[in-house]
């Protein structure tokens, strides 16, 4: 079996407008794997590799319809790392508050901290968060979306 029989028989293909999903193992991060000799590698890659060329090294794999396991040539496009970020923050999917795992307050916090009369550094040490987090809550450079 060559490697392309070997790589697309993981592939569930659907009809040429829609996601042709992997079915095999998938990362941690829900993105399809696929073992190449010793290596794990991206199957949007190898499908992408495969169906259009190689990839140069300063451009990553992005998919048009923000589906991890797709490896739908025709939804598969180079572009930059700071391209990807700038299409999850235009598709909303980009972890917002208590959504976020690096998160350390809720939206109740929140929303004391900015009706708080207390001084910014008492607040920090009452949350036990930097002052310029507090600063920044309080004029909506983060948590913007729960002040809509």
């Amino acid at each position: 079996m060559t490697l392309a029989q070997r790589f697309w028989s993981k592939v569930d293909p659907a009809p040429s407008s829609c996601c042709w999903e992997w079915t095999a193992g998938k990362s941690s991060n829900g993105y399809g794997q696929f073992k190449l000799n010793t290596k794990m590698l991206s199957a949007h890659r190898i499908a992408y590799t495969l169906t259009k060329g190689e990839i140069p090294k300063d451009l990553i794999v992005r998919h048009t319809c923000d589906n991890p396991v797709c490896c739908n040539p025709d939804h598969l496009i180079l572009g930059t790392y700071a391209d990807n970020m700038a299409d999850k923050v235009e598709r909303n999917r980009q972890a917002k508050g208590e959504q976020n795992g690096r998160c350390k307050l809720t939206v109740k916090q929140v929303m004391e901290i900015y009706n708080s009369p207390l001084t910014q550094d008492e607040i920090a040490k009452l949350y036990n968060i930097d002052q310029s987090i507090v600063s920044r809550i309080k004029h909506k450079k983060i948590w913007k979306h729960i002040h809509s």
